[in-house]
């Protein structure tokens, strides 16, 4: 009977050492629809690497079906979502310093961006992360932001004073209003019907995603090539719930992110030239600027990077200058 008994626990045991961990359940929270470039790369790239291996399972949320952006941090803080969406312009103040990338004729295109952010986030940038009790798990960046305009068509920068433009959001819009544009910040899905109704002239944003939220049906101007300011997206986790994470799952988070991190600035610097033909499809005028052009939209925000640096220094962020200098170091390596 002892024996019997030895033999059934042997057996059992062996079960239980022989069956596999139930896997991590991670949910993920965005604003985005179906055919938006960050939407598709979750789905094609990040999705996949996370759940390469079986020990991550991803639920995925977009459309802000667990909440509005503004409140993204306290949706990863309250365990509404474990990875979040975040563009850092469009919650004032919390991450005043990264805003810096989103500066006038900073980057060439979208992978640049990513490329020196995710070396900053761990670098020049990591205390404004840590201040806020979040660990950066995927970021990317947008080519340069062009302007898309109902009326009047817009080649320099004088052509824009006046004009009611929705920009980028946060600190970086500084050099729009210092230009005399009436800046007027929303939400991108808010664009549409703004635009229809005249609240806003014009907006600022990407023929990339453009289309996505139908711009060449209320819009008929368009510029190619003004070294405007690019916007970050940024996938964020709460730090505790991160340094809850066993290593191999932190391993496996990491460099998924890092794959669609670059992965979604190519797929938005490749979108940023096809897409084009939609608008120009749709009846719509793009305008691409000659080199003195740009040279004049360049001399209209010279001044913006060091009234930044003030202004954020004047908060009592005294790394912004830092930063900026570890910003230039790094595009340098990733041009």
């Amino acid at each position: 009977m002892f024996i019997r008994k030895l033999a059934l626990a042997a057996l059992a045991a062996g079960l239980t050492l022989g069956a596999e961990a139930a896997p991590f359940v991670i949910r993920i929270a965005d604003s985005f629809p179906k055919g938006h470039v960050i939407y598709d790369t979750v789905q094609d790239v990040f999705i996949p690497a996370l759940q390469e291996g079986g020990k991550i399972e991803v639920k995925y949320f977009p459309a802000n079906q667990l909440g509005r952006m503004e409140d993204v941090i306290e949706s990863v803080r309250g365990g509404v979502a474990d990875i979040a969406y975040v563009a850092p312009g469009i919650i004032p103040g919390k991450m005043p310093v990264t805003n810096l990338l989103s500066l006038p004729g900073q980057f060439e295109s979208g992978e640049q961006l990513a490329r020196v952010f995710l070396t900053m986030a761990t670098g020049s940038l990591k205390q404004e992360y840590d201040r806020l009790g979040i660990q950066v798990v995927a970021a990317s960046g947008t080519p340069p932001y062009q302007i898309f305009t109902r009326v009047k068509p817009v080649h320099l920068p004088e052509d824009a004073v006046g004009l009611k433009l929705r920009g980028g959001g946060g600190d970086a819009d500084d050099f729009m209003r210092d230009m005399k544009i009436s800046v007027i910040n929303m939400a991108a899905s808010d664009m549409y019907d703004a635009l229809q109704k005249g609240v806003l002239d014009g907006v600022a944003y990407l023929p990339a995603t453009a289309a996505a939220n139908h711009l060449q049906e209320v819009t008929k101007h368009a510029t190619e090539g003004a070294p405007l300011m690019s916007l970050l997206c940024i996938y964020l986790i709460d730090k505790k719930r991160w340094d809850g994470f066993p290593p191999d799952i932190q391993a496996i988070i990491q460099r998924a992110g890092e794959k669609m991190s670059i992965a979604m600035g190519r797929e938005y610097d490749r979108r940023n030239i096809v897409e084009k033909k939609v608008f120009t499809d749709a009846g719509g005028t793009v305008y691409a600027l000659t080199d003195a052009d740009k040279a004049k939209w360049r001399a209209a925000y010279a001044e913006a990077p060091a009234k930044m640096i003030k202004k954020m220094e004047g908060r009592g962020f005294g790394y912004a200058r830092a930063a900026y200098d570890d910003m230039q170091a790094q595009k340098a390596k990733a041009r």
